[in-house]
């Protein structure tokens, strides 16, 4: 009988873990307002954000509490709430609430993999890039991107791109994009482009609004880009 509980005591702690810390993956958080990105490994646990130098600490062993896990160091405190949370931009739906305390600033935001749909259909055809990292794209321009059967292209502002990419489960990947070489006539417009372009170098995770006809890009920092219906 003592054998019986201790083996239903370990399957209930097991079970309590995060998908995240199951399958040895890494877990990530991030925010808004300041824009920040944790990361927890197996080994290192590092926090991001603009303005300070990260802040990397070794990874300490989870705490399981009645309401979600906890990471607690020195400099780094981390408590997750298993309650769907919102990053109060882009609509993407999280599965916890983070607080996050770093050299006594706390930090408020959303972790685990955003809840997204499956199949290639959910980013077929033209997009207008709406914003970055939040904030609308510079005025005056209309970035744009459209994916089509394997193929990507767009205009970033000054500049039209194209190169292909592959869709899977939520996530975006792509070889490159390769881009005219027109100059821009001014430094945002510059900076949005590299933001652009940047991003779509990198693997994504795509995830859909509450609100129809709209998506986000995001990569494993917390850079975003959200992206809304409309023509090349």
């Amino acid at each position: 009988m003592r054998l019986s509980t201790i083996a239903a005591a370990s399957l209930i702690a097991l079970t309590a873990l995060p998908a995240a810390a199951q399958a040895q993956a890494d877990y990530r958080a991030s925010g808004t307002e300041p824009f920040w990105s944790l990361t927890i490994g197996a080994r290192t646990m590092r926090f991001e954000a603009p303005g300070r130098q990260p802040v990397s600490v070794p990874t300490p062993r989870v705490i399981h509490g009645f309401a979600g896990e906890m990471w607690q160091t020195r400099r780094i405190n981390v408590n997750t709430n298993h309650r769907p949370c919102s990053d109060g931009m882009s609509d993407r739906s999280y599965p916890d609430t983070v607080t996050v305390t770093v050299d006594g600033r706390t930090y408020q935001g959303c972790g685990g993999e955003p809840r997204a749909e499956a199949g290639s259909g959910l980013i077929d055809g033209n997009w207008q890039i709406s914003a970055i990292n939040g904030r609308p794209v510079v005025r005056g321009t209309r970035p744009s991107v459209s994916f089509d059967k394997g193929r990507v292209s767009g205009n970033a502002g000054c500049n039209r791109f194209t190169g292909s990419y592959n869709f899977n489960r939520g996530r975006l990947t792509t070889d490159g994009v390769a881009s005219t070489r027109m100059a821009c006539v001014d430094r945002a417009r510059n900076l949005q482009e590299q933001a652009i372009l940047g991003l779509l170098g990198e693997r994504l995770t795509i995830s859909s609004g509450s609100r129809g006809g709209r998506l986000v890009l995001s990569n494993a920092r917390g850079r975003t880009m959200t992206l809304v219906r409309g023509r090349p």
